[in-house]
């Protein structure tokens, strides 16, 4: 979620309601006095091309804890590299909480094109190298506050962005492969400039801390790196990327500027605030192209990228091309349902699930690894750019799902960053360890993965770096557990040991669970009974009196001063109330701590009743809250305590109450596709619990969902679905009764049919 919690006293004095959605064709409960609500409109299937239903700006605006996706609306291909984009800023600047993927929707001003970000994370990162059109070079212009423009008539569209400039009414337009940029320039009458900004900052709160630019006048090529500082990046010596860009047009005169002094006619510059500019002969042409390959490694891959994937500045091919490829991985699953918006929304949060994490790997197989050391991917493609805590929850089984080959790849790029760097990460950006976040998600990730049939990764590498980890092994990096000697001695995370010791505990306990499935699945029998005693430390921070998790100091007292709704230095980014379910591995041993189903079942229903009648505004939530991830699969709960009919009605309130169209369309940060993984479940009917081996079932917004499985097809039918009959009443599978309303992921095979009966 969020890593900038000092927003929090700003918006203490700006906050509104939250915007509701409005598309609905009648609310999951209405008020009393409404009457009977009209007839729901009638099914249809989705058209193709599925392109034509992806909102790329969905998600890119917003401005508090309930609304703000941080989402961006450049092209990019699935996982891609090059995520060239427009960064954008108000008149003072762009400030980082806002503009972490370098684009808010609701600014006046584009301040570059540059070429690397992350999709809907909380920390600014990236922003490597922008490109800015100008009609000629001045001196004001050797900054981006001073090259700044402001912009009409813009469009996204998988794999397409453009957009008009009105300083000089210049027209830009971006598209990619994997590894390299296309931008193409349509000028108006008059001269003709190009910028590159090495110095280039992707919001208020990132910088460079390094940088070259060389110019190439005969090959008509740009060459060089920049080395970027952000939230995440800086805690590891800030990101490099290399870059090699070259123009379809020979340049009729160029400078380079180095801390905002120019050098008119120079080649060469260096250092963190530096820049080139390139000079076109507006008589030969109105338009410009450029190819702009990156790399992670070193120059020559650069080099190589974009010799391998470049389309002799054909525009309009590597848009077709990237728009075909979009087609076919957004094809894996088609729906049919009874509003236009459920399809913008669902193929738009597939779309966002395919941005992250972020291909690393050159074309010649070779990645630079946590070590800072360069390698070769080996049999399988290596990726970066992990944001485990949040991710693990949705994403991950999501594409244990639906793309289970590219979840190998991550699941071996996770097991090589153990072995490069000598730890297991929690959230690995670029090349380095961050140490953001806590728990130990990977051991999640892969008993989620192993569990449901991928098993050709390394698993006894992955294994040995977590088990190092997990009984509190030292590593000089960043990456693993943290008090984990503590934890391992006390059963729990003491509050002397510093903040989010609760939080801790719990995801611990759960990543504890995980460890004994990797430990059965390596025939580490001692281990498994280990760390399935150790799955129940969660109990160690429950307080009888109070009935919730509570911290706990090292003599063994709970804490005083305990307040339920509100945040406690004790749990990560949440309360009492959002941390209550944190027990997904054991939700009957939760039951019995709460007095049995019946009283986990009453305060869960308090939990949501409360959630639906709190005015939501800039701030947290106190209840429920679906812009960040602890509670995300507390609707679902209902379905594992034997009441499938409620799930459906509060999962779907949270698919309508949550989630819209537009800038603002997102519950909070997306968080490299978790909240749009979930909407993807939920519109498919179910949802995963990391770590378990079947899917919750909920309530489908779609009334038939074909998921391409192998060579064949697994349907979905439910054909009654609606707003107004949002409960699951029967489940069979290929005609057997799901008496538990639980879905095994075995029995998702072609040819296969969930057949669901719904009501109100």
């Amino acid at each position: 979620m969020r890593r900038l919690a000092p927003l929090l006293v700003l918006l203490v004095a700006c906050s509104e309601p939250a915007p509701t959605d409005a598309g609905a064709d009648a609310a999951v409960t209405p008020p009393p006095d409404a009457g009977p609500p009209p007839p729901p409109p009638p099914s249809t299937r989705v058209t193709e091309p599925l392109i034509d239903h992806v909102d790329p700006f969905l998600g890119t605006g917003g401005s508090g804890y309930n609304d703000l996706g941080n989402a961006y609306p450049g092209p990019t291909r699935p996982y891609g590299m090059a995520r060239p984009g427009p960064d954008t800023q108000e008149e003072g600047g762009a400030p980082g909480f806002t503009h972490c993927a370098g684009y808010a929707a609701s600014d006046d001003f584009i301040n570059g094109f540059s070429h690397t970000r992350m999709h809907g994370t909380g920390t600014p990162s990236y922003g490597h190298l922008g490109v800015m059109p100008v009609p000629a070079m001045e001196a004001a212009f050797t900054d981006q506050q001073g090259h700044k423009s402001r912009y009409s008539d813009a469009v996204a569209s998988p794999g397409y962005y453009a957009v008009t400039l009105e300083r000089g009414g210049i027209r830009a337009e971006l598209t990619s492969t994997a590894r390299v940029a296309l931008h193409r320039y349509t000028f108006a009458a008059g001269p003709q400039a190009v910028l590159f900004d090495v110095g280039h900052r992707i919001s208020g709160d990132n910088g460079v801390r390094d940088g070259a630019i060389h110019v190439d006048a005969a090959a008509r090529e740009l060459t060089g790196f920049a080395t970027t500082d952000g939230g995440y990046s800086s805690r590891f010596g800030g990101q490099p990327i290399y870059f090699v860009v070259r123009s379809s047009r020979p340049f009729v005169s160029h400078g380079v500027w180095q801390d905002d002094v120019m050098r008119d006619g120079e080649d060469d510059a260096t250092g963190g605030r530096t820049g080139a500019w390139l000079a076109f002969d507006p008589a030969e042409s109105d338009q410009v192209v450029f190819e702009v390959g990156l790399s992670f490694v070193d120059l020559e891959g650069a080099r190589a990228n974009l010799a391998a994937e470049s389309h002799d500045f054909d525009f309009d091919a590597v848009r077709r091309e990237s728009e075909a490829e979009w087609e076919a991985w957004l094809g894996r699953v088609v729906i049919e349902a009874r509003h236009d918006f459920d399809f913008s929304r669902f193929y738009t949060a597939l779309y966002h699930v395919l941005l992250m994490p972020t291909l690393a790997t050159d074309v010649d197989g070779r990645y630079r690894g946590l070590d800072k050391a360069v390698h070769d991917a080996v049999g399988f493609t290596y990726y970066t750019d992990f944001s485990l805590w949040d991710t693990y929850r949705t994403l991950h089984p999501l594409l244990t799902l639906l793309y289970p080959e590219v979840q190998r790849d991550f699941l071996e790029s996770l097991a090589a960053m153990a072995r490069d760097g000598g730890a297991m990460p929690r959230w690995p950006l670029g090349i380095g360890y961050t140490g953001g976040m806590i728990g130990d998600p990977v051991a999640i990730v892969m008993a989620d993965s192993w569990r449901k049939g991928i098993t050709d990764f390394d698993l006894r590498g992955s294994y040995d770096a977590l088990r190092r980890s997990a009984f509190g092994v030292a590593s000089p990096a960043f990456g693993g557990r943290g008090n984990a000697e503590l934890y391992d001695r006390l059963g729990y995370v003491p509050v002397e040991s510093g903040g989010w010791s609760t939080s801790e505990t719990l995801e611990f306990a759960y990543a504890d669970a995980a460890m004994a499935v990797l430990a059965d699945a390596l025939g580490e029998d001692a281990d498994a009974a280990r760390f399935r005693e150790r799955a129940g430390n969660w109990r160690n921070t429950w307080d009888d009196e109070r009935g919730f998790f509570v911290g706990r100091h090292e003599d063994g007292r709970f804490v005083d001063g305990f307040v339920d709704d509100a945040w406690q230095e004790y749990y990560s980014e949440g309360d009492a109330w959002q941390y209550l379910w944190l027990v997904p591995h054991d939700l009957d041993g939760l039951a019995e701590h709460m007095g049995g189903r019946e009283a986990m079942l009453g305060r869960l229903r308090h939990f949501f009743e409360q959630s639906r009648r709190e005015r939501r505004n800039f701030l947290p939530p106190t209840w429920y809250w679906h812009g960040n991830e602890p509670d995300l699969h507390a609707a679902y709960v209902f379905t594992a305590l034997g009441q499938p009919e409620e799930a459906g009605r509060w999962a779907r309130w949270v698919a309508r109450d949550w989630y819209g169209d537009g800038p603002t369309g997102l519950a909070g940060n997306d968080d490299a596709g978790t909240l749009s993984a979930w909407l993807v479940f939920s519109t498919m009917g179910f949802l995963a619990i990391a770590g378990e081996d079947d899917y919750l079932l909920g309530s489908p917004l779609a009334t038939r969902v074909e998921i391409a499985i192998g060579d064949g097809v697994f349907v979905v039918e439910a054909p009654d679905a609606s707003d107004q009959a949002p409960a699951v009443t029967a489940a069979r599978l290929d005609g057997a009764p799901l008496t538990d309303f639980r879905l095994p992921h075995a029995s998702i095979q072609a040819g296969s049919t969930l057949s669901l009966e719904m009501v109100e």
